[in-house]
């Protein structure tokens, strides 16, 4: 942790953003397209399925993925272009002599010759992401009349020495599908059951050697499930995981990504993309992951976006960057009803957010919203405020006490306070109480995000200074006074901006938040040029030293040397301290604080 002496020597003056910083650049210098299929974004998943592919029959290989389906394909294309070679005819050829009414049937297997015979390996490689012990081990049918028997083939003979793909989570639903399937693996030989356990079989079907491989899908919550049905999973199977984004922080990443782009555009046969769509491509991918370096390169999401935004401009021979932005603007537009009625509460002051002047005890913290059952998400800023009264150290978290606010809210207020006694060398039973609370909450908050504001408002309440009301801010802290990076920040600044520019910009308005989170920043349009205007700002902070100054215009802690008369927050709250207990101590022991007082002085 950094002492407080590294934080003391911190520029606490901060420049705002330029507008150019607000979102993120494509870069082309150099490209030339050419075919990026998914897996070749797929690095540590490749290996395993190289890997996979060279070994023994009975290998299993464990793949989390999100997108099941599309993965299967693509797994499914990738491992028949690569299987080695013509594969030799595998299986058997079930032979029937039916039942008459004095015999029972009888049942030969032969070896497969030709692809033909009724249970000769018809593929290399197969996927069911829906199946039950029929579908994947076969069945026997039985004619209702005449009883003759005909053996149905299900996928494991299916893929005789090659590759089946299957999913989780019907192995789950019937643990005993998994059972047979792992006996089936380790032994390379398929034997027939009875579909009814307590009543056998009247005929006799020979097994037969069946080897194969099996590569199982799930996301991360089901494998977790499925470890617990089988506690020796990766004792005899190998894991990787299928990435969702890519991390793009060089030029020869990006470009990668751009190629994987075109791809998915000539896989889909749709218009060519300019290079100003595919920017505005990315950018929205920035905001999907709210990450700048890593960008989604999930099969489905690319697959939507790309095809609504082409039947968005049917006649176009080019995509330009206008489309991409048109079709965004409309999705955010028809999904934004829960928006708007939040935003027309708080213009009405039905919920009272103050976006100018100054007060003392008050800030703008930035939240974003959620609704379970819905795409929607959105950014609002929330009035939290402060009171201290001196008394026995007590910081009241309101939320948490009424059972309003999850485990890292309440670790983001605790922060704060530990924060604040280091920075400002409170005793360790500190000499007042405070209330923080979230005004006009009536839903569960959690995260630590708002750690930062809580600080800042503390800070106002204990000094009495008026905080700036046109700028909300976002951040979490730690003990020392660094601030780190915080979530949804693009939502955050539009949410806030939304409400200041139905108000009417000020050209003073803006938003603080993290100087980590700059890199993820992707802004709409409208923001980005109220920037480069002027009308608002965007302030990228390190330390609560530098939120403190920007909203109060004073300094937190006193300088070393200091020709300026203006006293910091700290010796204003340090002298607000000591006048109140010398009014409330007994005037001998008023005068003896006098004299420490002087003596601390150096007088």
């Amino acid at each position: 942790m950094p002492s407080k002496a590294i934080i003391r020597e911190k520029n606490v003056k901060v420049d705002s953003l330029n507008w150019r910083q607000l979102t993120p650049q494509l870069n082309f210098d150099g490209w030339h397209k050419k075919t990026v299929a998914p897996l070749a974004l797929q690095d540590r998943a490749l290996t395993a399925l190289t890997a996979f592919l060279n070994a023994e029959s009975g290998s299993v290989l464990v793949l989390k993925t999100d997108e099941q389906r599309d993965y299967a394909d693509i797994l499914q294309d990738y491992i028949c272009n690569h299987s080695l070679g013509n594969r030799p005819i595998s299986g058997v050829n079930y032979v029937i002599e039916q039942a008459d009414s004095f015999s029972f049937p009888i049942i030969e297997a032969r070896p497969a010759t030709t692809l033909d015979d009724n249970f000769a390996a018809k593929s290399a490689v197969e996927y069911a992401l829906y199946f039950d012990s029929a579908r994947l081990f076969g069945h026997v049918l039985q004619h209702p009349i005449s009883h003759d028997l005909k053996l149905q083939p299900g996928l494991v003979h299916q893929v005789c020495n090659g590759v089946l793909i299957l999913a989780v989570s019907p192995l789950l639903s019937n643990p005993t599908l998994w059972q047979r399937l792992k006996h089936l693996l380790s032994s390379g030989y398929f034997e027939w059951l009875s579909p009814n356990p307590l009543k056998p079989m009247n005929y006799q079907i020979p097994g037969y050697q069946l080897p194969l491989k099996l590569i199982l899908l799930g996301d991360r919550e089901t494998l977790a499930e499925f470890s617990l049905l089988e506690p020796n999973l990766y004792d005899i199977a190998q894991y990787a995981e299928v990435d969702s984004y890519f991390l793009t922080d060089s030029v020869e990443a990006q470009q990668l990504w751009i190629n994987h782009l075109y791809w998915q555009i000539e896989q889909l046969g749709l218009p060519e993309f300019s290079h100003g769509a595919l920017t505005a491509l990315f950018r929205q991918a920035v905001r999907e992951s709210e990450d700048g370096l890593r960008q989604t390169i999930k099969p489905l999401q690319l697959k939507n976006w790309l095809t609504a935004i082409a039947k968005s401009k049917p006649e176009a021979e080019q995509l330009q960057a206008q489309d991409v932005e048109h079709y965004f603007q409309q999705l955010n537009y028809q999904r934004a009803a829960l928006q708007a009625y939040s935003q027309h509460e708080v213009l009405r002051e039905q919920i009272y957010i103050c976006s100018e002047g100054q007060f003392v005890g008050e800030i703008n913290g930035l939240s974003v919203i959620e609704y379970v059952g819905t795409p929607v998400s959105y950014g609002e800023p929330s009035r939290i405020t402060c009171t201290v009264q001196f008394g026995d150290g007590e910081i009241i978290d309101v939320e948490r006490k009424s059972e309003l606010a999850g485990n890292i809210h309440g670790k983001g207020t605790l922060l704060a306070q530990a924060c604040l006694s280091n920075l400002l060398d409170l005793p360790a039973q500190l000499p007042f109480s405070a209330s923080i609370a979230f005004e006009q909450s009536y839903a569960d908050i959690d995260g630590d995000s708002a750690s930062l504001a809580q600080f800042c408002v503390l800070v106002s309440a204990l000094a009495n200074i008026a905080i700036e009301q046109g700028i909300a801010i976002t951040g979490a802290i730690d003990q020392g006074g660094l601030v780190h990076s915080v979530g949804g920040v693009n939502l955050k600044i539009e949410g806030f901006y939304a409400i200041c520019q139905a108000r009417g910009l000020n050209g003073k308005q803006g938003v603080i938040i993290p100087a980590t989170a700059v890199e993820n920043l992707s802004l709409q349009s409208d923001v980005v040029e109220a920037v480069k205007c002027g009308q608002f700002h965007i302030w990228a902070i390190e330390n609560v030293q530098q939120a403190v100054y920007l909203l109060t215009g004073k300094q937190l802690l006193p300088e070393k040397e200091s020709d300026e008369g203006e006293h910091s927050l700290a010796e204003i709250i340090s002298q607000r301290i000591e006048n109140k207990i010398e009014t409330l101590v007994a005037p001998p022991f008023s005068k003896f604080l006098a004299w420490v007082k002087s003596m601390r002085n150096g007088k």
